[in-house]
């Protein structure tokens, strides 16, 4: 009884080739995770105010990201909490008087740069848009932020950095 292998070998090699492939190409996200401290010396600000919050703190799992952001407005220190899935899909958080937020985050196909869309509705009927770049350089966290449309118009790009702090 002879057993002919030749044709197996090629399909084996393709199937392990192919799998190595899959691999490769499906890069883990970076993790966000972690507290963060505003750097303000090496951060770009758009003018006199910026939307900058102090101080952020992520925790990322699996499929999903919470922030909490502490902000400063006219000496007064406030928090906003905000959860999110990282698959593409709407997430629903609460903004100002009750205004409701609509957020979609998905990961660059490297996994290396969160796109964080935001939409909220104005108390005029319009909206903006905040579009957020997360990604980690070294030991900070650098956030690309630009917003499009309301009251005042597209607002030119910043561009946030914050430093790792201990846990």
């Amino acid at each position: 009884m002879e057993i002919k292998t030749r044709h197996y070998v090629p399909r084996a090699f393709l199937m392990l080739a192919a799998t190595f492939l899959f691999i490769a190409g499906s890069a883990q996200p970076s993790d966000l995770s972690g507290s963060w401290k505003l750097n303000d010396s090496r951060s770009k600000f758009n003018g006199e105010y910026s939307f900058a919050p102090l101080r952020i703190t992520i925790v990322q799992e699996e499929n999903s990201m919470s922030i909490e952001r502490v902000s400063e407005f006219q000496g007064e220190e406030f928090t906003r909490q905000s959860a999110y899935t990282l698959d593409g899909k709407e997430s629903k958080n609460e903004g100002f008087q009750g205004a409701e937020i609509i957020s979609v985050a998905s990961w660059e196909k490297d996994g290396k740069t969160l796109n964080l869309e935001t939409t909220l509705e104005m108390m005029d009927g319009g909206e903006l848009l905040i579009k957020a770049r997360y990604k980690l350089d070294g030991d900070n966290l650098v956030i690309e932020n630009a917003m499009e449309g309301g009251p005042m118009g597209d607002g030119p790009p910043e561009t946030w950095v914050y430093d790792r702090q201990a846990d």
